[in-house]
């Protein structure tokens, strides 16, 4: 839609440029102490009998219709289960619930004794492999091969939380996105924007969680960049090939790692504080967080907004057997949007989730570091919120 657009494509990205560094001079300027509170964050993921039996209705609706009939991903109610309600909606649900997944939460019906959790690496490399599925996968919308998915997903969750009594945060990837997504509810306690960067910051140091964060970003980054134009003009008919998508997909999510870790080194280095890398790695994640979800509800609003109007068509028939309990033969969608409006929300929402991700990494750079080197130590920070900014407002942009 770049040709569309109310204002020059120049000019929306040098504006937007000069907000997040604006947004970093006046923090500078006038935040000179920390003003947050740590306090211990405990996961609550208890289900009751309810939530359970709405666990186990929402794992059959994503196993069984594959596995029964060869229904297609346009009709099927799984697609638009995995893709459309848990993959978007339940998060943006989140916003004001906060973590309703947990209630519900189809992989962990089952009652398994769990210890304080520690890390969430086995989420990380789950998360990895589920997304990997849905963005490198040549049919990620199969009923079929979605049922086939989650079902392995379901075993070896619960399989690695019997044999090691890890807790379900630290193995289900679903699961720790949701929860993530949560702490950005937007009903927090007063005053407003101090309960939200409090509820934001307070994530438990469970090791690996800056990855798991960073993994979220990478992949809707390779998402954005591979559905552009200029993708497929700079690698050709090589973007159609499992293998390269593959190669992409894992390079573009360690660039991002890679970043950041230089990041951390850094303000390290340049603080001269005697501070241990992966500590600091570890404290900074939750900065990141702002710009994940950004990413996340711009690159999947419009599925949310327009596919989920085919609930109902879709629900007719949910096993694929030929039932036809709402009488339901055909699905008509409102694009109620313009083009424009929807590509002006998505900017107010990347360029908002990238300024809270500045204010939170300020916050806390104040706090490690002191007010006189807080600046210093944030300038790659900066440099990579901004590419971050400009990469995303790009996709949004150029079709």
């Amino acid at each position: 839609i770049v040709g569309d657009l109310p204002i020059p494509f120049d000019t929306v990205l040098n504006i937007s440029a000069l907000v997040i560094v604006l947004t970093f001079v006046f923090l500078k300027v006038s935040w000179k102490e920390s003003i947050l509170i740590n306090t211990e964050t405990v996961f609550e993921d208890k289900q009751n009998l309810f939530g359970k039996i709405l666990g186990v209705l929402t794992l059959l609706l994503l196993i069984l219709p594959g596995l029964i009939s060869d229904e297609s991903a346009k009709t099927s109610v799984v697609p638009l289960i995995l893709w459309v309600f848990l993959w978007i909606g339940v998060p943006v649900l989140g916003l004001i619930f906060g973590d309703v997944y947990a209630k519900f939460n189809p992989l962990a019906i089952l009652n398994l004794e769990s210890k304080k959790p520690n890390n969430v690496y086995v989420a990380s490399v789950l998360f990895l492999g589920l997304t990997w599925f849905e963005l490198v996968w040549n049919k990620p919308g199969n009923p079929q091969h979605i049922g086939t998915v989650f079902l392995i997903l379901f075993l070896v969750t619960n399989l690695i939380r019997k044999s090691s009594k890890s807790s379900s945060i630290e193995v289900d990837p679903l699961l720790l996105l949701h929860h993530l997504y949560s702490k950005l509810r937007l009903t927090n306690k007063k005053p407003f924007l101090k309960g939200l960067l409090e509820n934001i910051a307070n994530l438990t140091n469970l090791k690996g969680m800056e990855y798991f964060i960073l993994l979220m970003i990478g992949t809707v980054t390779y998402d954005g960049l591979r559905g552009t134009t200029f993708w497929y003009n700079q690698f050709g008919s090589s973007t159609l090939d499992l293998g390269f998508s593959t190669l992409a997909f894992f390079s573009i999510n360690l660039i991002v790692i890679l970043f950041y870790r230089f990041a951390c080194w850094f303000a390290i280095k340049i603080s001269g504080e005697n501070l241990n890398l992966n500590d600091v790695s570890l404290q900074f994640g939750h900065t990141m967080l702002p710009i994940a979800f950004a990413y996340h509800v711009t690159h999947y609003l419009s599925l949310l907004l327009y596919e989920s109007q085919s609930t109902v068509y879709r629900f007719n028939d949910p096993f694929g057997t030929g039932l036809n309990l709402f009488d339901v033969n055909e699905v008509t969608i409102n694009y109620f949007l313009t083009p424009v409006a929807l590509w002006g929300i998505q900017v107010f929402l990347t360029l908002a989730g990238h300024m809270l991700s500045v204010v939170l990494a300020h916050d806390l750079a104040v706090k490690l570091f002191g007010h006189q080197q807080s600046d210093k130590t944030q300038y790659i920070f900066l440099l990579i919120t901004v590419g971050l900014t400009l990469q995303a407002l790009f996709v949004l942009s150029v079709p």
